[in-house]
């Protein structure tokens, strides 16, 4: 299905220096000069098909058809997932622990992916801010190549909560910047001066006999930030199995047995990509 986008031009111009200065990357104009009807005047009600180096003047309407050519049967699984909020464009999903985002051949068919191709049918998936496997909460996916593109993971205000192992020492808030890089081939992450930049805002919000709840905001998106540079500073989160030495599982601070890394993102905050419109979500963690 084809996704209708209408836009004023703002000047007169090129489609295409148009479209740049809407913020549409090169390789969605690629896509939009494959075929003629991509792109239409719309001119007393009518769509008129125009290329992309016609011109337009300032304050005329017209339209583009973003469309997927590429989309491949995907492995249906039934299994619940909580949308909170869907449009055309993005989904915004609170996902439970212990479902992956992202398939690869240790979870394949039983991915984040397969779920949504059950409720969506087959679909180009494109998410946005990636969570881990057993880390729970917010994320987003988007339905169309405009909004993946628009919508990178730096342009989103990301809060996450987390259980800390130990008794913490020092500043009750503050920043966290220590590069992070691969290790080896595995999974893990560790802080080393040739690793990417990546910076994490901390706010220490209650200590409990021998671990803290913090909340955590995201400056940066390396894979595992915050489980490493809480690691790093000596207090891993609770039963994180790859980052926590002493991993076990905890009796959390409302009574529940926990068991996986006690990492939740609770908020989101960003500019829709199409529409504009400022978007907040909340989500509240199992273990809180």
């Amino acid at each position: 299905m084809k996704r209708r986008i209408c836009y004023v031009a703002p000047f007169d111009g090129k489609v295409e220096d148009i479209l740049k200065f809407k913020g549409i990357s090169s390789s969605i104009c690629v896509a939009l000069r494959k075929a003629m009807g991509l792109v239409c005047r719309i001119s007393d009600g009518e769509e008129i098909p125009i290329r992309l180096i016609d011109t337009l003047s300032q304050g005329e309407s017209f339209c583009i058809y973003l469309a997927d050519e590429d989309i491949s049967p995907i492995p249906k699984l039934d299994i619940p997932v909580n949308i909170v909020y869907e449009d055309e464009d993005l989904a915004v999903i609170d996902k439970t622990a212990g479902i992956a985002v992202i398939p690869v051949k240790a979870h394949y068919g039983r991915c984040l992916v397969n779920a949504l191709a059950n409720i969506w049918g087959d679909f180009v998936y494109r998410p946005v801010n990636r969570l881990d496997r057993d880390t729970s909460g917010l994320m987003i996916v988007a339905k169309n190549q405009l909004a993946h593109s628009m919508l990178s993971a730096e342009h989103i205000h990301r809060e996450y909560v987390a259980l800390c192992s130990g008794v913490f020492v020092g500043e009750k808030s503050g920043e966290i910047d220590l590069p992070i890089k691969r290790v080896g081939e595995g999974l893990r992450r560790q802080v080393v001066p040739s690793g990417d930049n990546a910076v994490t805002q901390y706010r220490i919000l209650e200590q409990y006999s021998d671990y803290f709840s913090a909340k955590f905001v995201l400056k940066t998106g390396r894979t595992h930030q915050i489980r490493v540079h809480i690691s790093h500073l000596g207090y891993p989160l609770c039963c994180d199995k790859l980052y926590n030495p002493n991993s076990k599982p905890i009796v959390c601070p409302n009574g529940k047995r926990l068991d996986r890394q006690a990492l939740h993102s609770c908020a989101l905050e960003f500019v829709h990509p199409i529409s504009g419109k400022s978007m907040t979500f909340s989500s509240k963690a199992e273990f809180l």
